[in-house]
């Protein structure tokens, strides 16, 4: 697995917080941001979709928290509805993995890249760890693909 580490900006987003581990929860504040974004006229071709993870695997399930994220300009200001906010996600070092995740397996994909980066002893910021979306959604891709950069706040550089 390619790990690569990077400085990140802080990205301001909209999001809806999905609380538990629940997937068709997920998936419902997901198409919540989604359908958002569209009536409001946000969606300009440059927003990065993204899930937004504040607490760890070790996180008991019904107190587990996800924010499903839309990227917004500088200037953006759209009006609000009922359980959407924008925020602004810290910027910093990140450890950085661009993989492909078929039939929805994002739990593989983050062990393997937990794995990688234990191999090389990092430290873990406590900013949250997130994905961003570049791919359409599996169940709708011939070959149920998706292209996803994994993302994890580090303290300090990585080991070679």
């Amino acid at each position: 697995m390619q790990i690569d580490q990077q400085v990140l900006p802080a990205i301001r987003v909209a999001s809806v917080r999905q609380v538990g581990r629940d997937v068709p929860k997920i998936k419902a504040a997901f198409q919540k941001i989604t359908d958002w974004t569209s009536r409001q006229h946000v969606f300009d071709g440059s927003n990065l979709v993204m899930g937004v993870y504040w607490d760890g695997p070790e996180t008991p399930s019904d107190q587990w928290r996800m924010d499903a994220c839309i990227t917004l300009a500088p200037n953006a200001n759209p009006p609000l509805e009922e359980g959407i906010v924008i925020q602004t996600l810290p910027g910093g070092l990140c450890a950085t993995s661009l993989v492909s995740i078929y039939n929805d397996d994002f739990v593989g994909a983050w062990n393997s890249f937990g794995a990688e980066l234990a191999a090389r002893q990092i430290q873990y910021d406590d900013r949250p760890c997130y994905e961003i979306y570049y791919s359409p959604c599996a169940s709708t891709h011939p070959v149920k693909k998706w292209v996803v950069d994994l993302i994890s706040p580090l303290k300090t550089k990585l080991k070679e």
